[in-house]
Parts: C-alpha cells; structure tokens; sequence
C-alpha cells in the first residue's frame, strides 16, 4: 500500500458556541475526479464527516457516505432518508449510494452546509412529498411544500415561526393531508387541493393550539386537545368542520381533561387502539385516562375515576418518552437534564379489563429512543451504548446488535430493521443476518492504482465503488496510488479562511484558462462585521449597573436566565444549553428556593454561574414597602441564606432587583453588601402576558419576534435576559421554549455567549 488519505478529527471545544467546517484529504485522479473530505463540528449536535467525489470537468458533486443523524423510512420501507448537515439523501432498501433529494437544498447541489441547528423537514409517510420551512429571518420562515419528483415548490403558509424542538407540522399516515401551526393556531391542508381549487388558509383553521395539540391516530383520523376538551376528528370532515370553527368546535368530543391542556409545556399520547390517552403536564406528571368510544360510551379498561394511575416525574427529566402496544402495555421513560442518562423509567400494564394499574419501574441501558416493532411483540433501543432489542411484554433483553453509538433505528417489518451508527447503516434481520447498506463516515479513502477504483476503509474493513455502485466489502490486498493534487487540466489546494464557519476551502485551478476559483458556495455565511473602535457614548457601566460588556474586538454576548417563582422551562433551558454547550448566569430568587429545592439543587451542580434575585419577588420601588437600607441588606443576606441552606454552595456576588427596579439607595446598599448589580441593554419583553397589553402601552411580542428583535438589535457586549415560568397573564409561546432556534442564529452571526462575570473581565 503506498498510501492512504486519512481523516484528522478535529476536536472543537462547545464552550465558545461556535460551528466549524472543515475540509481535507483532497486527492485528484488524471480523469478530473477529486476525493475530498468534509467535518462539521456543530454545538447541540454530533460532529459528522462526509466523503465526497466532484467531477471538475462537469462541475458536479456527489456524496459517497450518509451520517444518519436523523434516518426516516419512507414507503412503507423501500426508501432510506438520511438527514444531516450536508443535506438530506435516499436510497433504496436494497443499498446503495446516497443521491440529494430533489428540491431540498443540499450541499451536493450547489446549497451551502448548514452549521448550527439543521433546518429539518417532514418527509410524507409515503416519500413523495418534503414540508421544508425556508428561512426569511432568526425567528420566522414560509412553510414549502416540495413534489420529491419534480422538485416543485409549493408555498403553503407565510410567516411561520422557525422550528425548534418540534417541528412545526404533521403529515397524516396516509399521506394525503398534513397539520401545522402557526401563532398559535393549527391549520390543515390537502394534498388533493393541488390539482384543483385552493383553499385559503382562513377556510383551512382547525382551532387554537401548537403543534404538540394533535396526535394522528392509525384509522386516518386525529386527537386534537383544546383546553380540557379532547376531539377525535376524520380527516375527511376538516373541510366542512373548518367552515364552521368560529362557533362550532371540531370533531366528536372524545373524552374531558380534569386540568386545563397547555400546549407550550404538555404533551399527550393516544392508544394505538384509540382506547385511552396518556398526558405529561409540564413535564412534572403523567395522567392515564380512557377515551370515549364511537358510541359515547368510556372505554371498559377502567371502572372507576379513582383507580386512574398517574406518576410524579423527577424534577431533572427533560425529555419524555414513550412506548404503546396494541394490548395496553406502556413503556414511558425521561432523560436527565444534566446529562444524557435515564431519569426515571416505568411500565404500565393497562392490558386487563379491571384495575386496579400501577407505574412500576424498570431498567434501561443508556439510551435516546426506542421503537416498537409494527405487531408490539418486540422493541428497538438505541443510543450511546448501542442498539438493543427487548422482548417487548415481559421487558427482557433478547440481542445486542451493536455496541456502537447509534444514531437512529427503524422497523421494517417485525423481524427486519434498519439500523444508523457512526460506522455503518445497516439491514438487519433477526436473529443475526446483517447487510451494510451504506458507509456513514469513513476513516481512510483513496484511488486504487491501476483501476481508478475510489477505495474506502471504516472499522478496518476497505469498501470499494465506481462513484455510481453501491459500496462493497474488499478483500485481498488494496494499493491505493500515491496522493496528487494536480493533472494535465487543475490543481487543487486548501485555503486557510480568515473568518466564518469555514475553516478552509477546497480552491480549483484551471490550467487552459487560468482561473481559481472556490470548489464550494459560501455566500452569506460569514460572520457579522464587528468595529474595532469603541464608542465613546456606549460605556460598559452606568451609575454602578453593569449594563454590557465592550462593544469592539470580539463577538461576546450573555444570556440570563431568572428564575422567580415558577419551574415551567428550568429542565428544557438546561437541557439546551447542556447541548451547546454554554456557560450562562442564572439569577434566582428565594420564593423559588423555597418552593423548589430539589430543581435548585439541579441548577447548583449544573455548572452554571448562579446571582441573586432577592429573597422575594416583590417590586422595591413599591410605596407599600418600606424599601431601606436595612431592608435591603436583609432581603440579600436571607436569599444567600436560603441557597447555602438548600445547596451548601454560595451565592455569586452578582444580583439585579426583581423587575430591574433601579435606585441610588438600592446600588448602594448593595455595593456596600459586596454585590455587583447588572443590568441590560435588550428586553425581549418576555414577561409581558396578553392581559398586560390592555393595561399598558408594551407591545406583546410572540417568540419569534422576540427572536427576530433581539437578533436585529444585539451587539457585541450585549445582556439578553430570559425569564423562566408559564406566565399568569397569559402567553400563547414562551421564549425559552424557543432557546435552540436564538442559541442558532447567535451561531449564525459568530457570536459567544459567556456568563456576566466573563463579559466583565473583558471589559476592564
């Protein structure tokens, strides 16, 4: 062997909140074909490489390998969909080389690669159709339709809020209607309307709600939960409903929450069999209910209301999870906060008439999801440690399929699925029968010497393919020819970048006509321009409050996070930032020490800078109180008090008033006490509910032009406070909940975010 191109990982710390792309191994065979390797390091996701072959004579690229960060089976298992940074890619069943699909945007294709958050799509069940929402700014995009076949676009709504943790919009099983929500309204369209006369979108509302209202159900039918009321609603009935929904709720009512049903925090599940329904409200409880059948009458599974089961969930779960066969067994488990490990993990056994039921827990191993197999007799777990198959009614490990980290899974059929790790993406058929459909990275590649072949090494096993042919196992001796970047017609070279994502560029020289130029396209993604010359008028303190750090130099933001009285978000804004790996300041008050300890313990060990917020949440400017130095002092001293007591950890010498009330008494007081007070020069307006608005001359702002306004008013120094909490006053959205999608735009624009105490330091 007289070489091999091999590909370097490069570890990029989270820390900094910043994506790096990176490209190496450039080797150019005499035809014009060149190798070349790409790595995308983003924060919140798995660094992914991709081996790539362009043609310089056709100007034209393919992908060789499909990390599957996200894999989908589509009709009815004969299409494998791979998304990832680069795009998303299919093949078939059968195996072979990944090709774009056409219409989605895709690195191959001429589109740039995306860093930070992967735009995501929805794929209909049967392949034919992409929903796909294009970005117009940080916060809002116009939701596409794409015919896979044609790469047809068809623009189905405008302004709709950028996807963050859900995406915004679910297709029906049969492929022939979907639902999306916007401000907080759910709309349906169908695909049939394409071929004849459109309906616009007011004739098209279901009700108010997000996208977590609806559930499709298997009879082409789906739940839909407004307030305490659940509607079970035909697909076939939304056009004549819809008419009417301004004095005619939609659907059959089929069943009566005892609590109100908050789409921003609560999440429900519906019985295969539509028999019941499973409900996590705020991520703090979860309630099983039976539904009302056809004929009005409360399922049999139950008897009485008082032997309904419910579970209390630990407070640092932040993802919820669930498992539902057909005879009423239940799996329901949670991921921890701080880390990727389980919170907590139980079983429910509905599938007897008479109750009473109970949660009783169970063992994982250290998973992210799990999918039942289509009969229920059998489920596939995967994750960090592996991909598992459990016999599914008495919960016991049958076959390991892999000790490798795994990305994603799907079932097949009730013997066969498809199996993506960070080596291969494999078939699989129970027991032990297994086939490598496609390479998900490599981690050596060239040309063979005498044939051109392109030659690839994963888990030291060499692949080899014509750029065309699926790959296949090589046995015997491999020679590889030794690297080049030249021939009779280009030499080709990596540029060191000065600024943006991109690291290098992979640069073509043309020999006959003398022209350089960028193998990739990279327009508009460089990072926001900064001033080097501070601005005399923009000072980082005022009056002794640290309103924001230096405005020059460097891209270097803080977010904080108060934390007053009430847990909704606390877990998912953990969560997040866990992912991105992001050092924030948390200012939190005693009223929520008190009535939260366990929650304040979690966020004392999540390694996150912790200030205070008084001891209580009253407004001092208040004529009420008698608001003196004494008062002051004592009202610090009680909240270090209350958190050393709870925590054994102590308080950062950082605090600002509960509403930022300001006043020369309070500064002092508290300069005095050894506290620095901070400020901020953005108020996204988060804490403004609907009711506020009739009272006051604030404008109400969704999430997303919270988003949009902080991003369009931000500068380098900036202070960014986030309030955490359902709000009293009512709120359709809430900004925390939309963390992921500010954390990605920040990315976007090149921007650090560091705890209050570090953008001080900078600022001396």
């Amino acid at each position: 062997m007289n070489r091999v191109v091999t590909i370097v990982l490069f570890f990029i710390s989270l820390t900094s909140l910043n994506a790096d792309i990176v490209f190496e191994g450039l080797d150019l065979y005499s035809d014009g074909r060149l190798l070349y390797s790409g790595q995308v390091s983003n924060p919140g996701v798995s660094a992914q490489k991709g081996l790539f072959i362009a043609d310089l004579e056709k100007n034209k690229s393919s992908m060789l390998t499909a990390f599957p960060e996200k894999l989908d089976l589509l009709d009815n298992g004969k299409i494998i969909q791979i998304r990832n940074s680069f795009g998303a890619y299919r093949f078939p069943i059968s195996g072979g080389l990944p090709l774009s699909v056409t219409g989605f945007p895709g690195f191959t294709d001429g589109a740039p690669i995306q860093f930070g958050q992967v735009e995501a799509m929805a794929a209909s069940p049967d392949g034919k159709w992409i929903l796909y929402i294009e970005p117009v700014s940080a916060g809002y995009g116009n939701l596409v339709l794409i015919d896979v076949s044609t790469g047809r676009r068809f623009s189905v709504s405008s302004r709709i809020e950028r996807p963050g943790r859900n995406f915004p919009a679910q297709w029906s099983r049969d492929s022939r209607v979907f639902i999306y929500s916007k401000d907080c309204k759910l709309y349906y369209f169908s695909i049939a309307t394409l071929s004849s006369v459109s309906v616009d979108e007011q004739f098209r509302v279901i009700g108010n709600g997000q996208i977590n209202s609806v559930y499709w159900g298997p009879q082409g039918d789906f739940f839909y939960v407004n307030g305490r009321t659940i509607y079970r609603v035909r697909s076939t009935e939304l056009f004549a409903r819809s008419l009417y929904t301004s004095f005619l709720d939609i659907g059959q009512v089929a069943g009566i929450l005892p609590f109100t049903f908050d789409p921003s925090f609560d999440l429900f599940w519906i019985h295969p069999s539509s028999k019941a329904i499973i409900v996590s409200k705020s991520g703090q409880s979860i309630f099983y209910f039976p539904l009302i059948d056809g004929t009005n009458a409360v399922s049999s599974q139950t008897g009485q209301s008082s032997i309904y089961p419910y579970l209390v969930l630990p407070s640092l779960c932040s993802d919820i999870k669930l498992l539902w066969s057909a005879d009423g067994i239940v799996t329901i488990w949670g991921l921890r906060s701080d880390n990727n490990d389980i919170a907590f993990a139980y079983r429910l056994d509905v599938s007897k008439d008479q109750g009473p039921y109970s949660f009783v827990p169970v063992t994982l191993p250290s998973i992210s999801d799990a999918l039942l197999s289509p009969d229920g007799s059998k489920a596939v777990l995967w994750g960090d440690a592996g991909t598992f198959v459990y016999s599914y009614r008495d919960w016991k490990l049958s076959q390991t399929i892999t000790k490798t980290k795994t990305l994603s899974a799907g079932w097949l059929n009730n013997d066969e699925l498809v199996v993506g790790d960070i080596q291969f993406i494999y078939f699989f058929k129970l027991p032990n029968n297994r086939k490598i459909l496609g390479l998900s990275q490599v981690d050596a590649y060239g040309f063979e010497d005498k044939s051109g072949t392109i030659l690839a090494k994963t888990d030291n096993t060499w692949f080899s393919t014509d750029g065309s042919l699926a790959w296949s196992p090589r046995t015997g001796k491999v020679e590889l020819r030794p690297l080049s970047v030249s021939s009779d017609r280009f030499r080709v070279y990596l540029e060191i970048q000065g600024g943006g994502p991109y690291r290098n560029l992979p640069m073509i020289r043309a020999m006959d006509d003398i022209t350089t130029r960028p193998l990739i396209n990279i327009d508009g993604l460089q990072y926001e321009t900064i001033s080097n010359i501070p601005l005399k008028d923009e000072g980082t303190s005022r009056d002794g409050v640290f309103n924001n750090g230096k405005r020059y130099g460097s891209r270097t933001i803080s977010l904080t996070f108060d934390v007053i009285d009430a847990p909704e978000g606390l877990t998912t804004v953990l969560d997040c930032l866990k992912r991105y790996g992001i050092r924030a300041t948390f200012f939190v008050n005693g009223e929520f020490i008190r009535r939260y300890a366990d929650l304040t313990r979690l966020l004392s060990n999540s390694g996150h800078e912790i200030g205070s917020l008084f001891y209580a949440p009253i407004d001092l400017s208040d004529t009420r109180y008698r608001v003196d130095a004494q008062f002051i002092k004592r009202g610090l001293a009680r909240n270090e008090d209350e958190y050393y007591g709870t925590t054994g950890k102590e308080l950062s010498a950082l605090w600002h008033a509960p509403y930022y009330v300001l006043s020369p008494e309070l500064l002092a007081t508290a300069a005095a006490a050894g506290y620095k007070t901070v400020g901020r020069d953005i108020d996204p307006l988060d804490w403004l509910g609907k009711t506020d608005v009739r009272r006051s001359f604030v404008p109400y702002r969704t999430a997303s032009e919270m988003i949009d306004h902080i991003i369009q008013t931000k500068k380098p120094g900036s202070i960014i406070p986030i309030r955490i909490g359902a709000n009293e006053n009512v709120r359709g959205d809430y900004l925390f909940n939309q963390l992921d999608v500010l954390l990605d735009a920040l990315l976007r624009a090149g921007y650090q975010i560091v705890p209050i105490s570090t953008l001080m330091e900078q600022a001396k």
